[in-house]
């Protein structure tokens, strides 16, 4: 089977829980089943450009490193959604060509990996090894180092956690991220300082684009979640977590983290998995016996290691010694814990050793007589209890998430309150005070799942899925996506004229935009002018974007090569369709074509002949709009264009899985002209066929007059600038912005059609919601 691996981070240069597990998987994948084993992940290297693609190969895997250090990232929601990062993963995708992949994590990566494997109907498998896909931070613990309960369980929501970066759109991440630069170069009191006075100012500019942010992301990571074949959970919590935020409890199966058991050298000595020898815990300095207390991981505030510190001081002095192994790390930029932490590090009883290696751990917890895990955020089902199991040491831990499905309190561990150094200094004293209690705990640790059945379940869910490893798509496939919102009459006519067409479609597959009853839609009334005709009904307007991203999705899952967008207002002249094929064979790098737009209440008039689109202005205008139509004198080649026009074009295969789909924060207008740049910028050129025609009426499905029109086309307009436009220059960007609002202002006050103080009010309030990240559908 040949198996695509997705994990944010790879030995060895990533050392956390989830990158060693993804390892351990991709191994024996290899080894024990013979799989075919690719590795896509992150790595973070200053000296290295900005999403290169490196890949080598390493015990029989191989594995593609993207280099992401977030310099390049111009928003928050780059972060997650990060299309560059995107179209470097569609071509390890189409290099490797998985039967299926597993996903193991996809911060610093980008959930568009998700879209594309769906896109190739390729099964994707996901294990849930934290909330991150619920919450930013992953950990479900807020900005004061709380417990929440997730989306829409406080009072403030999770705007807050977002911080700097999430609040306050593009400008309030290029600023967070000055911020961030300017706090490596100051002491740490002056740093807290600052990012305090910054966090202040962010509050009160950037509340409700902070929630906007909030919301937009948690919709796009409940449409990710609809696209992954079957998660699975490591513990009975988190899989009911995920059903809370609407994972359907079928589409999760649970199934316990694996342990490789092995013989492992550290230390100086090696030794055998299993139960410890009873250790000597003498100490002449008192009469209470001496109890060695072992922690492993990062010192960060989550891990709590500061209750376990806190808590040896309510216990009699000598009575227990700590040794501490991992690094200090800052939680989410903050460093404050580490001076937290320094003063309780000071004990003459405490030991920090900094990190080891993962071949050292079974030596260093055969060197322990507890392990206590004292977290305060629901953890998941730690790996580290798994090891101390596989080690025979009986663990301490937080009463908290998924821990107490490991630790059963008094039969192979005890329990505390989470947070509460008293309740653990509890505990911990019953250790003391009852010298048979850990051996009565050693017998009670059952052996821990072995890796290869964790390994054997995963594969037995990978081949109820499994695509066979030939290629889905026909080289000549045809499809026609055909948008309808509340024209039924227009569909019609639109449909009617691409049956008649000289190449024969493929696949016409009908989106029915809109969310009236299925049983009072008109179109059910022609549904079977053609058996080949597919409907898909959105169930509410997603806008044209979501509506054709809807569509030709489903035509890229039929195997189409090309895929024809076609506006519902549009009549498709016979030869078109036949004529565009021949535009895109002509040219080896041409990825979209359109043909010239004529009016069809006036079809000796050209609406337009391509876009053209100025990135240091802002200016687009439709070449040749409102000159009359020569048959005599029309050019019959290929004429390149910086877009054409959404009405009707043809777009191959390939520039979707390099780019991904339209891009649906513009709901209505521009996305066409977006789409084309990004295809550019990817090396696709787009090119209008001077002999093909079509025949646009347009301003059907929004009314031509109406105010939302003017709203869209100057928050569109100044949304595609900053998409598009040259980052560099405050003044120029400025200047940008300016001429756009200005050239929407005069486009509103010369429109015939209502008051011109509605159209101006329309204009304004399209800038305003721009200015607040307000995008998608808008105001109604």
């Amino acid at each position: 089977m040949r198996v695509l691996v997705v994990v944010h981070g790879f030995p060895p240069e990533a050392q956390g829980g989830t990158e060693l597990y993804a390892l351990a998987h991709a191994r024996t994948l290899r080894s024990a089943h013979g799989d075919d084993v690719a590795v896509l992940t992150r790595t973070q290297d200053s000296t290295r450009p900005e999403y290169e693609l490196r890949s080598e190969a390493r015990d029989g895997l191989r594995i593609f490193s993207i280099n992401n250090t977030f310099r390049r990232a111009r928003s928050f929601e780059e972060t997650y959604r990060n299309r560059t990062i995107g179209a470097i993963a569609d071509r390890v995708i189409d290099d490797f060509q998985p039967q299926v992949a597993h996903v193991h994590h996809l911060t610093c990566l980008s959930t568009t990996i998700v879209r594309s494997l769906a896109d190739r109907r390729i099964p994707c498998f996901l294990t849930l090894h934290d909330y991150w896909l619920i919450c930013h931070r992953g950990q479900f613990l807020d900005v004061d180092h709380r417990v929440c309960e997730g989306p829409g369980g406080g009072e403030e929501g999770c705007h807050a956690c977002l911080g700097l970066a999430g609040g306050a759109g593009g400008v309030g991440f290029a600023g967070a991220r000055t911020v961030r630069a300017i706090e490596r170069r100051l002491s740490a009191p002056a740093a807290r300082e600052l990012r305090r006075r910054a966090e202040w100012v962010a509050a009160l500019a950037g509340a409700a684009g902070g929630s906007e942010q909030e919301r937009k992301r948690l919709a796009h990571m409940r449409e990710v979640c609809d696209q992954v074949t079957q998660f699975v959970a490591p513990s009975r919590f988190i899989r009911d977590q995920f059903v809370r935020f609407g994972v359907p409890a079928d589409r999760i199966s649970v199934s316990p983290y694996g342990v490789e058991p092995r013989r492992v050298s550290g230390f100086g000595q090696t030794v055998e998995t299993g139960p410890p020898s009873k250790p000597d815990r003498s100490n002449p300095s008192t009469s209470l016996p001496r109890l060695r207390l072992g922690f492993l991981g990062t010192l960060m505030v989550s891990k709590g290691a500061h209750v376990l510190l806190e808590a040896i001081d309510r216990l009699p002095c000598g009575s227990v010694s700590v040794d501490l192994f991992g690094a200090h790390a800052d939680y989410h930029g903050d460093d404050s814990y580490r001076g937290q932490l320094e003063p309780l590090l000071r004990r003459p009883d405490v030991r920090v050793h900094g990190p080891i290696s993962h071949d050292d751990v079974m030596a260093m917890l055969k060197s322990i007589d507890v392990l206590v895990v004292p977290s305060i955020w629901p953890e998941n089902s730690p790996f580290v209890i798994h090891e101390a199991f596989l080690a025979g040491v009986p663990v301490v831990a937080s009463r908290i998430g998924g821990i107490p499905e490991l630790v059963r309190d008094g039969e192979n561990g005890l329990l505390f309150a989470p947070g509460d150094p008293d309740d653990l200094a509890t505990a911990l004293a019953r250790l003391i005070r009852e010298p048979d209690l850990r051996d009565t705990l050693c017998a009670g640790i059952a052996p821990p799942t072995p890796l290869d059945d964790d390994v054997r379940f995963v594969r037995d869910i990978y081949r109820r899925h499994e695509t066979p490893n030939v290629s889905v798509m026909g080289a000549n496939r045809l499809a026609a996506v055909v948008l309808n919102f509340r024209t039924p009459e227009q569909t019609f006519l639109a449909v009617k004229s691409l049956v008649a067409s000289r190449r024969r479609l493929d696949d016409i597959i009908v989106v029915d935009n809109d969310c009236v009853d299925p049983s009072d839609s008109p179109i059910g009334v022609w549904k079977d002018i053609r058996r080949e005709i597919t409907f898909v009904r959105t169930g509410s307007n997603l806008g044209f974007s979501g509506g054709m991203n809807v569509g030709i999705r489903e035509a890229l899952q039929r195997g189409a090569a090309r895929v024809l967008l076609v506006n519902s207002d549009v009549i498709v002249p016979p030869d078109t369709v036949q004529l565009l094929e021949r535009c895109l064979d002509s040219k080896p790098r041409l990825g979209i074509a359109g043909p010239v737009i004529l009016a069809r209440s006036n079809p000796g008039e050209i609406a337009s002949t391509g876009m053209s689109y100025s990135s240091l202005t802002g200016r687009m205008r439709h070449r040749d709009n409102g000159r009359r139509l020569d048959l005599q004198v029309r050019p019959a080649g290929v004429r390149r264009a910086d877009g054409v026009s959404g009405c009707l074009m043809m777009v191959e295969r390939a520039v979707f899985e390099s780019i991904g789909l339209l891009e649906e924060e513009y709901f209505f207008s521009f996305e066409d002209l977006d789409f084309c740049l990004r295809a550019r910028h990817a090396g696709f050129e787009t090119g209008v066929a001077g002999t093909a025609t079509v025949y646009h009426e347009g301003g059907q499905s929004l009314g031509s007059r109406s105010p939302r029109r003017f709203y869209f086309a100057a928050r569109n307009h100044l949304l595609l600038a900053r998409r598009s436009g040259p980052s560099r220059g405050r003044v120029a960007r400025l200047s940008r912005g300016c001429s756009i609002v200005a050239l929407n202002l005069a486009h509103a006050l010369v429109s015939p059609g209502g008051s011109v103080a509605t159209r101006i009010g329309a204009v304004a309030l399209g800038t305003r919601d721009y200015l607040m990240n307000r995008f998608g559908a808008g105001p109604r």
